[in-house]
């Protein structure tokens, strides 16, 4: 039985391996672990928690990092003591006590959506107007639930400020 075939160089066959499914793995070892790294359940735990790090109101840093950063200086700590407890208890009293301390209220709207339920107007307007901005930003915060807080305060409010920065909160979610 003869081949009539010509026969191919080592170069070719080489080369028509390469070509085949089967090689990808060979030419690029790191990308192969990478990925089969990136599968397991660990990785994606270490995933979710870095994720939750950077959300608005998400995880604090854990205490080996903390301790690498070195002290806090004394303002840092008030203002985060402050804004754990305006986190942990929206309440007249929190709100006051950081606003006091001429604090920015922080950009999480749905924190701020709960401080709309303080009954008193002069403490309800940089909580709007920082809810106005949020908005404005192009960050929507639930919007019905918004609607319902601010037809709400519209409702109770009596100082035309007070209900014309619900109005343009409103306006700005259409």
């Amino acid at each position: 039985m003869s081949d009539d075939r010509p026969k191919k160089s080592w170069r070719e066959l080489d080369r028509q391996r390469d070509k085949s499914g089967g090689g990808g793995r060979r030419k690029d070892p790191e990308a192969w672990n990478r990925e089969r790294i990136s599968k397991t359940a660990a990785y994606s735990k270490y995933k979710s928690n870095l994720d939750a790090l950077f959300k608005p109101g998400g995880a604090e840093l854990p205490e080996s990092m903390r301790a690498q950063l070195g002290p806090a200086s004394e303002d840092s700590k008030g203002k985060r003591e402050l804004t754990e407890a305006l986190k942990k208890d929206p309440s007249e009293k929190t709100l006051k006590a950081y606003l006091d301390k001429e604090l920015p209220l922080p950009e999480d709207a749905r924190l701020l959506m709960s401080l709309l339920d303080i009954r008193d107007e002069a403490l309800i307007r940089p909580v709007l107007s920082a809810l106005l901005e949020i908005v404005e930003s192009g960050k929507k915060p639930n919007r019905m639930l918004l609607i319902q807080r601010l037809e709400a305060l519209k409702n109770w409010a009596d100082a035309s400020e007070t209900i014309e920065l619900a109005q343009m909160i409103r306006s700005a979610l259409d």
